[in-house]
């Protein structure tokens, strides 16, 4: 069953992409970028995931636009995440991040409260795929 995306935002500069990488000293996966124009602050119509034997929640896509005050922003996520390797694009209702992994190109869930990264095993593509 394909995935809507709902209460989409546009993202309004492109050149978010080229500050994250610069400013983080990364690059961005081009899959991850196509994947944040296509569902930008968006709520999934499908949401739950697992992480080992724990079901998960994807709340929403993170805002890449700057100064949006409604939505969750990958700006805020950028500032508690010290690990440059990952790059948070989804947040749960409890504030935990759901990340990609540049170590090895897997969609990770960080845990706010502990720092704690745990993969989901699987590529963004997988990922996105398996929400149910």
């Amino acid at each position: 069953m394909a995935i809507t995306w709902k209460y989409k935002i546009d993202v309004a500069d492109t050149n978010v992409f080229a500050e994250i990488e610069k400013e983080r000293k990364i690059s961005f996966p081009p899959e991850l970028k196509k994947f944040i124009m296509n569902a930008n602050a968006a709520t999934p119509s499908s949401y739950n995931f697992m992480v080992g034997n724990n079901e998960r929640v994807l709340g929403a896509i993170l805002s890449f636009n700057h100064n949006e005050s409604d939505t969750d922003s990958v700006y805020t996520a950028l500032s508690v995440i010290d690990d440059f390797d990952l790059i948070p694009f989804g947040i749960d209702p409890f504030g935990n991040y759901i990340c990609y992994s540049l170590k090895d190109n897997t969609v990770v869930f960080w845990d706010h409260e502990t720092s704690i990264v745990d993969s989901t095993g699987k590529t963004l593509h997988d990922f996105i795929e398996t929400l149910y």
